[in-house]
């Protein structure tokens, strides 16, 4: 588990035992407020608006996500690249309550705390009788899972891909004109004229 992972699960960690007031939840009212920037969501579902918040909270929103639909959430993992069903810690796991294994299913999502077997989890969720919890989950009603270490992997390639390649002995020399080499030659042959160097030269060598 990577150190990105262990602030995630700690700052959900931190909310266990929240509960929602009157039907209404923090994270759903931070959602509409911060990501969707419309009213409405302060009521709504909010088990994903928890996972969204607590990546913001510790700066991973660009590879956690930020959504409120979880078969949306699930979808971008996988255009991501970022989709599968081995479970890891850090790794944000979708259910469907019916058994099914079809994304557009998905109608819950949580975190996972630890790995007990490859079938078996334990998870911070949110709204789960409207409040925050741990469980233990098996593959029963697991989906898959969505990987923000796999998201980050990702981004730090394609970022060093797109980096400009320096030449390893610095820039090429500039070119030298014909022009830039001649006209020295010729002022050199001009003094020597009006010296009279040449002309003792030539006389040197007839003799």
């Amino acid at each position: 588990m990577t150190s990105y992972s262990d602030a995630l699960l700690e700052m959900a960690g931190s909310q266990l035992g929240y509960s929602e007031v009157n039907g209404a939840s923090k994270y759903g009212e931070w959602f509409g407020e911060n990501v969707a920037k419309e009213a409405g969501y302060k009521n709504a579902a909010w088990c994903d608006m928890f996972v969204s918040w607590a990546a913001h909270q510790t700066g991973q929103a660009d590879v956690v996500g930020q959504f409120a639909w979880t078969p949306a959430h699930a979808r971008w993992f996988e255009k991501q690249g970022a989709w599968g069903t081995t479970p890891k810690p850090g790794a944000v796991v979708f259910f469907d309550w019916g058994g099914s294994k079809n994304i557009s299913a998905i109608d819950h999502v949580g975190l996972v705390k630890s790995v007990i077997s490859p079938t078996t989890i334990t998870t911070i969720e949110g709204n789960i009788s409207n409040a925050v919890v741990t469980r233990t989950r098996d593959q029963d009603t697991i989906v898959g899972y969505g990987y923000p270490d796999k998201v980050r992997e990702i981004q730090q390639k394609a970022e060093a891909a797109a980096q400009p390649v320096s030449a390893p002995f610095g820039p090429p020399p500039e070119p030298v004109s014909i022009g830039a080499v001649l006209l020295p030659l010729a002022l050199i042959a001009v003094h020597m004229k009006r010296s009279g160097y040449l002309t003792k030269l030539l006389a040197r060598i007839r003799g």
